[in-house]
């Protein structure tokens, strides 16, 4: 599912205003055709958003920045002020945007009417709509369907290439942001889709097939078809080139799918019948008792090691696949190969109970149809690794007595006194990160403070933490 409407409103238009503030700080007279540009483009995300009164006061700023830039109106300390005020207003009313009140409006008002000694020479019925969403879907459809025919021939003559499809990503940023209304639903697949087979080529160093050049030629005429709609005020529904690129992109999938179990080895493979040293191991690995003693602290620390690093790998994938059901089913495969390890090498060792637990985690994992399913599965294996802490009681405990509440009262850390760990040490590696989705959160926040130090766009250094930045948003954007 795509980033709400509403957010990427905020995003986009928060992204031009603070640009156009590190435009305005300076002394100097500013670029006029930027200022203008990010005028310009805070009153489209409006316009895409249905932020009537934000669209008119941008508007009405862009009609300054135009006047700036033709030489009607000259470029004053008094005009600076002008424009830095409204640019704060401009970012108050976009973070009101959803919970609007009469107090927004007067604000606004006055916003606009700063400007009112300014000509406008917009075109007529330019305000936000559906014809004017459409519009704009479409202009960005030709321009996503342009790079990718680009994209397609280089990667034809250069296989091995990966920049021109992190252009065509870049390029579907504004379009991919919208897309998620229902009337373009046919759009956001074709999106969806397109994305997915770019992100699984740039996580790979082999060449681009040439079933996998087909799909993305299949995406593109499903794009133009789209745009054919628009064009002529449609909604992009059902078409011929959407029902070959779902079949290509299927076939492409099943695949890949089919090529990654065929290079799996099972871990059964790498060890002997019985005990005894075995084709691979760690150089910390206990050679399995064939004397029956039981498990050695040896091969209980050697166990725990081993299988935390197996679910730390599987957790790993979990976090970085999108959260589409379609993709998950691969993803759920190899991480039930991982849980599968761990039960190979907990039979390797004779350790019953780990080898049950780890069985029935690749059984559940092999049937999840969610990340969610999947990590609660991890979970319950973590438990069961040699030394683990217990797990959560599900029933509440008994009341305790006076004398154990005495007891607990008597032994508890004073404040500020750190928690003391549980006889093993274990404490479970989940508890130290940031949930994938906050990860990413914390990581756009830092935008605002990061951009202003590269420049901005146009320099080297701001341009690649512009794409940089825009990658971290389409991957939360295909979490959400």
């Amino acid at each position: 599912m795509s980033q709400p409407l509403s957010e990427y409103f905020a995003l986009e238009a928060g992204e031009f205003l603070d640009q156009m503030d590190a435009l305005l700080a300076g002394g100097d007279r500013p670029d006029p055709v930027r200022f203008f540009r990010l005028a310009r483009g805070v009153r489209g995300s409006a316009q895409l958003a249905g932020a009537e009164a934000v669209a008119r006061v941008a508007e009405r700023l862009e009609d300054g920045a135009r006047a700036i830039r033709d030489g009607a109106l000259q470029w004053t300390p008094e005009v600076r002020e002008r424009a830095r005020r409204t640019a704060e207003d401009l970012r108050a009313l976009v973070q009101r945007h959803g919970s609007w009140a009469a107090a927004e409006d007067e604000r606004a008002d006055r916003a606009a009417e700063r400007w009112a000694d300014v000509q406008g020479g917009r075109r007529g019925g330019a305000a936000g709509g559906g014809d004017a969403l459409f519009d704009f879907v479409r202009r960005e459809i030709a321009g996503v369907v342009a790079e990718m025919d680009r994209a397609i021939a280089e990667l034809r003559g250069a296989p091995d290439g990966r920049e021109p499809l992190r252009v065509v990503l870049r390029r579907m940023r504004p379009v991919r942001g919208v897309a998620g209304m229902e009337a373009l639903a046919p759009v956001l697949e074709v999106l969806e889709g397109i994305e997915d087979a770019s992100h699984e080529l740039l996580g790979r160093t082999s060449d681009v097939t040439g079933a996998e050049l087909e799909l993305l030629a299949a995406g593109a005429a499903a794009l133009r078809a789209s745009a054919s709609a628009l064009e002529g005020g449609h909604a992009p529904g059902e078409s011929a080139e959407l029902t070959a690129f779902r079949d290509l992109r299927d076939r492409v999938e099943e695949a890949s799918a089919a090529g990654e179990d065929a290079e799996v080895i099972p871990i059964t493979r790498l060890f002997a019948d019985g005990g005894g040293v075995h084709l691979v191991s760690s150089p910390m690995a206990p050679v399995p008792s064939e004397s029956g003693e039981g498990m050695t602290p040896e091969v209980e620390a050697f166990l725990r090691m081993e299988g935390t690093g197996f679910l730390d790998r599987a957790e790993g994938l979990l976090a970085g696949q999108p959260a589409r059901p379609r993709r998950f089913g691969r993803t759920a495969r190899e991480v039930a190969e991982l849980a599968a390890s761990v039960r190979e090498l907990a039979g390797t060792y004779g350790v019953a109970a780990l080898a049950t637990a780890a069985e029935l985690a690749a059984n559940r994992l092999r049937s999840a149809t969610s990340p969610e399913e999947a990590r609660d599965a991890l979970r319950d294996l973590r438990y069961a690794l040699p030394g683990a802490p217990q797990p959560p009681a599900v029933a509440a405990p008994a009341a305790p007595s006076v004398a154990e509440t005495v007891e607990q009262v008597e032994s508890s850390p004073s404040a500020g006194e750190t928690p003391r760990a549980d006889e093993e040490g274990v404490v479970p590696v989940e508890a130290l990160f940031y949930a994938p989705d906050d990860a990413l959160r914390e990581a756009l926040a830092l935008r605002a403070r990061i951009a202003p130090l590269a420049g901005g766009r146009g320099t080297p250094l701001g341009d690649a933490l512009d794409e940089l930045f825009g990658l971290v948003e389409l991957g939360l954007a295909g979490r959400a």
